[in-house]
């Protein structure tokens, strides 16, 4: 029997990452924070690209030689929630494809998505010059306010309808993805309004349990 779904989105920061944001995890290393720029952003001042680019400049006030390779290892040790890989083999098992779409940083999602099987994962990065060091700028590749673009463009790749699709998400962020699928899943959620554009809401520290939800029907 084909299963009720056949593609999973899943957010990455807060969700598969047990952290509040690999932007934030970055901010702490160097002992810079960004609440002007993110409420700067939130009201509407400020679009992604700036968003990105004032975040970058602090770190390179504190560091203007950073390479991709730095925040790549400064990223390295954040935590991961518990159950990543096997939630990924049971979905997939089940005919399901799996896919990261997040506005953190790229080098955390790859990392998460080849060490547990996913299909593919989709993430914004930071700007290199011919010498792999920063130029400052971002590469946005998913708006946090549109994260529903990204979805669809793999949801047209594999071929799978918003009805059969499935958003894990945690924040304000996420509910353009939920408006894209046909279950929607706040996972720990943290703000009112994610919550009550879920389907579910669970609060926990395995993303196993996820899988009740989304297998239900063939358990």
């Amino acid at each position: 029997m084909e299963p009720a779904y056949g593609l999973v989105a899943f957010d990455m920061d807060g969700v598969l990452v047990d952290h509040s944001s690999s932007w934030t995890w970055v901010h702490e290393h160097f002992k810079v924070d960004n609440e002007a720029s993110l409420v700067a952003y939130i009201e509407g001042r400020i679009d992604d690209r700036e968003f990105m680019r004032r975040d970058i400049e602090k770190w390179l006030a504190i560091r203007n030689d950073l390479c991709l390779q730095d925040i790549d290892e400064i990223l390295r040790p954040v935590p991961v929630i518990r159950g990543i890989g096997e939630t990924v083999s049971a979905l997939r098992s089940n005919g399901i494809r799996c896919v990261i779409v997040s506005g953190g940083l790229d080098m955390a999602a790859r990392r998460i998505a080849e060490a547990n099987g996913f299909d593919d994962h989709i993430a914004n990065s930071l700007a290199c010059d011919e010498r792999g060091r920063l130029t400052g700028e971002g590469v946005l590749r998913v708006e946090l306010t549109n994260k529903r673009l990204a979805l669809e463009r793999f949801q047209q790749k594999y071929g799978v309808p918003a009805e059969r699709t499935v958003a894990i998400g945690n924040s304000f962020v996420d509910v353009s993805m939920f408006s894209a699928s046909g279950l929607s899943i706040a996972f720990n959620p943290i703000d009112e309004a994610v919550e009550r554009s879920a389907d579910v809401v669970l609060r926990s520290k395995d993303l196993r349990d996820v899988l009740g939800p989304i297998l239900g029907h063939s358990l």
